[in-house]
């Protein structure tokens, strides 16, 4: 423990024991106790927390009380600033305890009178968060190829290389990564494994060249990134219009390649839709297996995560409470789960369970821009269904009915009716004006057909994604 780290501990542990004071227990459990003191830099304070929400709500809502108990345990001013990936060690049903390595004792030297104190080995690896694992990744139809994957190379490393998984924010894959990086260093300690994202790569390469403050050479930065047997990139898509640093990834890809060591890659873009990233990248990239997440697209699958989330928190939510977040959040994993989060904070705040009706208030702007993402047209709808069975818009609008054409026809009118908010008979009419009963008539054959048709099933899935995104 570095001096740094051991004088932020002692001042944590004064002004958190004041602050526990000053604000309700389960305030105090909630919030205060999954701060983890880091380091002292000059007169402030750096103090760790899971992620940007929690840091969010914690200077809106209790910066006074940090304040007062930092300065109070200081005894004069003093700053603080939050630093996220980090979760306190804790029991949930004990007091707080300060975060510390463990240890275990060595009796090797009991003759000479000394006993040695050795750290345990942490389980997760460098730089990931170790609740970030298969175990707790959720599972549905939009990840479930990009789990499998990940998982073989988690098992297999090497066997599929590079793995390139991408999707929008917030859709899980930089769980995914560190569920790898983690499950690899579980199983042998002694492997080498480097997760970093794509712009701390890029601020290493430069440092390697200009400030030294990490690494003393170039020759130390391409060790450190080469002489691995698991290199984990996220966010690659951040390489793009930068030739030096391509230069240097694609000698470093290369050399990992080569060897044989697994290599695994995020984006939020495939490799040839990346605006400035060279031929020669892209063609690496897509060697290997390329695999996408998009948004939970079922309710069920949002409901679990919403289910695994509150297993860990100490607010719980009412049932109609957390269905009806599953329900109305779709966009991502991330807004999904911060809509949790922040429903978990108000009854934190307000110390009682949050009814109904006032979630639908304090969840108001995020439902409104759900609603925002969620509007199609009929128009776009029918385009996308045509092209997707490389048909005719026409031909679903028209009178012909062999299977190749009344399938997709359906389920355009399925989408009309799931994804707009048009009347029966504006559907209908938009398809060639056909009554309402045509349209229900069509729902509920495509419900039935996705229950015993696996291939119709994907394909729903499929088109649905290239409608709303």
């Amino acid at each position: 423990m570095t001096e740094e780290h051991s004088n932020a501990s002692v001042l944590w542990q004064k002004a958190r024991d004041l602050i526990r004071k000053k604000v309700p227990d389960h305030v105090y459990m909630q919030w205060f106790a999954a701060i983890v003191p880091i380091r002292m830099e000059d007169r402030k304070i750096i103090l760790g927390v899971p992620d940007d929400l929690f840091a969010s709500w914690l200077t809106d809502n209790y910066q006074d009380y940090l304040c007062e108990g930092l300065e109070e345990a200081a005894g004069g001013e003093i700053a603080f600033d939050f630093e996220t990936g980090h979760q306190a060690d804790y029991p949930k049903d004990d007091l707080p305890r300060e975060k510390s390595n463990p240890v275990q004792i060595s009796w090797e030297d009991e003759d000479a009178g000394e006993i040695k104190v050795k750290p345990l080995r942490q389980e997760n690896a460098p730089n990931c968060l170790p609740s970030y694992t298969f175990d707790n990744f959720i599972v549905g139809e939009e990840n479930r190829y990009a789990y499998s994957a990940a998982l073989t190379a988690a098992q297999n490393p090497g066997q599929f290389n590079p793995l390139y998984i991408y999707g929008s924010t917030g859709m899980g894959k930089t769980h995914l990564l560190q569920a790898v990086a983690n499950a690899v260093y579980k199983n042998n300690p002694n492997t080498v494994v480097r997760y970093v994202t794509c712009e701390t790569f890029l601020n290493s390469y430069l440092d390697s060249l200009r400030t030294h403050s990490t690494f003393k050479s170039h020759f130390e930065f391409r060790n450190h990134f080469r002489e691995v047997d698991l290199l984990l990139i996220d966010d690659v898509h951040q390489l793009g219009g930068k030739d030096q640093i391509q230069e240097e990834f694609f000698n470093t890809f290369n050399t990992l390649y080569n060897a044989g060591k697994q290599i695994i890659l995020t984006s939020d873009k495939q490799p040839s839709e990346i605006r400035g990233l060279e031929a020669r990248l892209v063609s690496r990239f897509e060697s290997g297996v390329t695999t996408q997440i998009t948004s939970p697209t079922t309710f069920e699958t949002r409901l679990s995560i919403l289910q695994s989330e509150q297993k860990d928190q100490l607010v719980k939510l009412s049932p109609d409470v957390i269905h009806y977040v599953a329900e109305r959040i779709s966009s991502s994993i991330r807004t999904l789960k911060g809509a949790l989060m922040r429903l978990v904070a108000y009854s934190s705040m307000l110390g009682r369970p949050v009814p109904m009706d006032e979630a639908e208030g304090i969840l108001a702007d995020m439902l409104d821009k759900e609603a925002e993402t969620r509007k199609v047209s009929i128009d776009r709808i029918q385009q996308v269904v045509a092209e997707y069975f490389n048909l005719r818009v026409t031909d679903l609008t028209g009178s012909k009915r062999p299977k190749n054409i009344a399938e997709p026809r359906m389920m355009a009118m399925y989408f009309a009716r799931e994804l707009t908010e048009f009347s029966l008979v504006d559907i209908g009419n938009a398809f060639g004006g056909r009554n309402h009963a045509t349209v229900l008539h069509a729902v509920s054959q495509v419900k039935t057909m996705c229950e015993k048709d696996d291939t119709f099933r994907r394909n729903m899935t499929a088109v649905k994604r290239k409608i709303q995104g």
